[in-house]
């Protein structure tokens, strides 16, 4: 007999969640499981309107999904891929020595230099070696939420590898013992083993992109019209700052807080580069690489108000 569609199962998840029923079932499937986080996370929101407000959430989720499967993704790559700029070699190495990274390609880089891949736990990050202006992505260190087994050893390689300390590890009150560090190219990690079910790790991958800004909130909803993002979470701070949130793109997800701003590159597979990149312009982002077809496909990519750069890749329409 075949399978119910994805629409029919969830919505048979959600009653059963709204119900206090056992939903456990759901997490086997793989199509199923993360919207299933997503709805325990959320049902204790005492808003009459909770299943309406949910379905609506999970559909969009459920529409990004079938969306994603024509997006040209590279095997192992997620939805928004990290690309680090550094002016040389050693950050793979040092990647390897702390977090067991494995690198998975080198070759010569499009605009000069050396382009790596590597691989931790289930995330893909790029890096690109190279002198200061070369190509088009600057040199300047990014933010990373990081998940190990043992939080204080790897903190203790980090040091041990030319890290500076941020935060000796401790206890954290959002389910995780944590410790921060900066790596010798200025790149902050924030390590950390989860405590619990109220840590963040089975909403994210090995290691999640932070996006530091001034003006989350606006930044939020720009990252919602130009990208397609979905806010999952929010935690507020003074005067209603976005002191926290995390945002779905695709199967990837980003988190987002106030502060000093961080800007990165990240290389986003899409269905259609075209649309994304032109509802990205639309937002406010201005374009640093016109869309153009490649060997891999078609891309293109833009900044935005905040510095950070996006690069969107995808097939190739027949027509073009």
């Amino acid at each position: 007999m075949a399978e119910r569609a994805l629409t029919d199962r969830l919505d048979e998840t959600i009653d059963a969640i709204v119900a206090r029923g056992d939903a456990t079932a759901a997490l086997r499937d793989p199509e199923l499981a993360a919207l299933t986080r997503v709805a325990a996370d959320l049902r204790h929101y005492p808003s009459p309107d909770f299943k309406m407000r949910l379905r609506e959430q999970l559909q969009r989720r459920t529409n990004m999904t079938a969306v994603l499967t024509d997006t040209g993704i590279r095997e192992g790559f997620a939805t928004v891929t990290p690309y680090i700029r550094v002016g040389g070699p050693g950050l793979a190495d040092f990647l390897a020595q702390v977090f067991d990274a494995q690198e998975t390609f080198s070759g010569g880089g499009g605009g000069g230099g050396m382009h790596r891949e590597v691989r931790i736990g289930d995330s893909m990050v790029m890096i690109g070696e190279g002198e200061p202006g070369v190509g088009v992505m600057p040199i300047r260190p990014m933010a990373f939420h990081i998940f190990v087994k043992d939080a204080d050893a790897t903190f203790k390689r980090a040091i041990a590898a030319g890290a500076t300390s941020l935060g000796e590890p401790e206890d954290r009150h959002y389910g995780e013992r944590a410790g921060f560090v900066r790596d010798p190219f200025g790149n902050h990690w924030f390590i950390g083993t989860p405590l619990g079910s109220q840590s963040l790790a089975t909403a994210l991958r090995t290691v999640t992109p932070a996006l530091h800004v001034k003006g989350a909130d606006d930044y939020l909803e720009f990252l919602k019209r130009a990208l397609g993002a979905v806010e999952e979470m929010r935690a507020e701070g003074p005067e209603g700052s976005v002191r926290y949130a995390r945002l779905r793109i695709g199967d990837a997800a980003i988190e987002l807080g106030e502060g000093e701003p961080m800007p990165g590159s990240f290389l986003l597979y899409v269905a259609d580069p075209d649309d994304r990149y032109q509802r990205a312009i639309a937002a406010g982002a201005a374009s640093i690489m016109p869309l153009t077809n490649q060997p891999y496909g078609r891309m293109g990519g833009v900044e935005d108000a905040t510095k950070n750069q996006w690069f969107f890749s995808g097939p190739m329409p027949a027509s073009r």
